[in-house]
């Protein structure tokens, strides 16, 4: 589940190649005695930590007086809708549980909003998918990555080549991946909901209208790219009013109104020009969701059957065996949900499979990425399946080929709070299945410690990190570390305490296990229900 492997990585520290081990075998004479009495302490403190969290419940659902039906956005709002900032609610001492409210799959990662209005990403970041950076590549993740710079957010989108977008609560639209950190969308300023596509994007407002914008290039490292950055050129799309959703599909676009008509127009090919002006779609009627993305489109309509254009723009029935509640395509097939909550995949399926997901049950969401499929539980959990190359699924993959058959549960992002303040990190937490690990220089940089790498002979012999009179000295693939006194005048045996995993390396990063960090004489609090562990100084 730990991945170290950094002939994968495209830039990464460079850290020693390790693999996990049994516990170290048993040391003779007063070492063994300090260990011992060492590692007793530590036990009883551990013990407490693995009770505490045994308490707590992994599911990271929504309390019931919470649940609620509605979008993933409405439920998205409602989580911090109360006037507090969703920062301030996760460091107060009553936390709600966080959980998914929206989920996303695009060409080998997935972005998802919280329910705090945070926004994170998995899967591949090697032309920049993920959006942490401009410069940082790296070639894969299971454990999420929270977005720099967003937050209250109440709706997400990709175009699944890289590019995303959101809005937030003030209206305000933010644009990220594809090479690029996040940025606002200029003119913007009430949005309700986006949708992203290859080539426009567009967003619906407020007030019933929409406005679309070209869709920016790949943004490689260390270039600038004038389109990239320049303002986008916003155009109202003409004839439509009250419109409840829209989708899109290469140049087509699509808008669904509130009294159940769908409405179309094309997009220009060439930068500046405008779109044509909306016209009706014949044939569609009481619908109440439309989906494109990459093919024909598709539609719901009130009695919970769907229909399926094709290309003489006639409607054609799709599996009206199903009643169904909501659905998304891809080019290659269809995902439905039915009003019971089970999910059917049709079509060229990223599992080769047709029919019901067993596995899956309780579904209110789901998205159809080019090579993996992605569902959204009623208690917030969102499971994965399909092409797992780069973990864009949730996990490390669990058949040979890179692939998932059976849908793997997708991991809550961690949040680190240093002193008080939200960390904002390229590498994310990763819980595995001991313990969680953080990516330990960027810890450092925010404490104003000192992390060092020590060699011999080309290889890291050991690490030391420095923090006010204490040094912490750990060797590769040791379970276990030192810790030292740098003010003590009189020489003194030094203390040795245990770990559950040895110091390591993910996604180019090297990490080390949370409770490390307490034999610096700080405060670490790993609280796994509230999705983020604390790092303060004893007072």
């Amino acid at each position: 589940m730990f991945s170290n492997h950094s002939a994968n990585h495209v830039t990464t520290e460079q850290t020693h190649l390790y693999s996990h081990r049994k516990p170290l075998s048993r040391p003779k004479g007063k070492l063994f005695r300090l260990c011992t009495k060492v590692g007793l302490t530590a036990g009883i403190v551990t013990g407490m930590i693995l009770s505490t969290l045994s308490s707590v419940s992994p599911t990271y659902a929504a309390n019931d007086d919470q649940a609620f039906t509605g979008s993933a956005p409405d439920r998205a709002v409602s989580a911090f809708s109360s006037g507090s900032s969703p920062e301030s609610s996760v460091t107060s001492n009553t936390a709600q549980k966080l959980y998914y409210t929206q989920v996303e799959g695009g060409h080998y990662y997935t972005v998802a909003l919280r329910s705090d209005g945070s926004v994170w990403k998995w899967g591949r970041n090697l032309l920049g998918e993920l959006g942490i950076s401009d410069t940082v590549r790296y070639r894969h993740t299971f454990s999420p990555v929270r977005i720099p710079q967003l937050s209250t957010v109440t709706a997400i989108t990709t175009s699944g080549e890289g590019y995303s977008v959101a809005v937030q609560a003030d209206g305000t639209v933010w644009q990220w991946g594809a090479g690029r950190a996040p940025s606002q969308v200029s003119g913007i300023t009430n949005a309700k909901r986006v949708t992203a596509g290859p080539f426009t994007s567009a967003a619906l407002l407020q007030d019933g209208t929409v406005q679309s914008w070209q869709t920016p290039p790949l943004k490689l490292p260390n270039t600038m790219n004038e389109d990239a950055e320049k303002k986008p050129t916003l155009h109202r799309i003409s004839g439509l009013k009250n419109v409840v959703q829209t989708t899109l599909s290469g140049y087509d676009g699509y808008a669904l109104k509130k009294d159940g008509s769908v409405w179309t127009w094309k997009e220009a090919d060439k930068a500046g020009n405008p779109p044509s002006k909306a016209k009706p779609v014949k044939g569609l009627t009481n619908i109440t969701f439309i989906t494109s993305k990459g093919g024909p489109l598709m539609a719901l309509d009130s009695k919970g059957r769907v229909w399926r254009m094709d290309v003489q723009g006639k409607r054609i029935p799709y599996h009206h065996e199903l009643k169904v509640k909501t659905l998304d395509a891809s080019s290659n097939y269809v995902l439905l949900v039915t009003t019971k909550g089970e999910v059917y995949s049709f079509g060229k399926t990223v599992t080769g499979k047709q029919g019901k997901i067993k596995q899956l049950s309780d579904i209110t969401h789901v998205s159809a990425g080019y090579y993996h499929s992605l569902a959204l539980s009623s208690d917030g959990n969102v499971w994965g399946w399909g092409g797992d190359k780069y973990q864009e699924a949730g996990a490390p993959a669990t058949s040979p080929g890179g692939m998932v058959y059976i849908p793997v549960q997708a991991k809550l992002g961690t949040d680190i709070y240093v002193n008080g303040k939200l960390l904002q990190s390229i590498y994310p937490a990763v819980e595995t299945s001991e313990t969680l690990q953080l990516p330990i220089k960027t810890i450092a940089l925010a404490l104003g410690a000192t992390f060092e790498v020590h060699t011999a002979d080309g290889l890291i012999s050991h690490y030391t990190l420095k923090y006010n009179d204490r040094i912490i000295t750990i060797k590769p693939n040791e379970l276990q570390y030192t810790v030292s006194n740098l003010n003590k005048l009189d020489p003194q045996e030094e203390q040795v305490i245990a770990l559950h995993e040895p110091i390591g390396n993910y996604s180019g990063a090297t990490t080390a296990p949370y409770d490390m960090l307490q034999g610096l004489g700080l405060n670490v609090i790993w609280d796994r229900s509230a999705a983020r562990v604390t790092i303060d100084e004893v007072n």
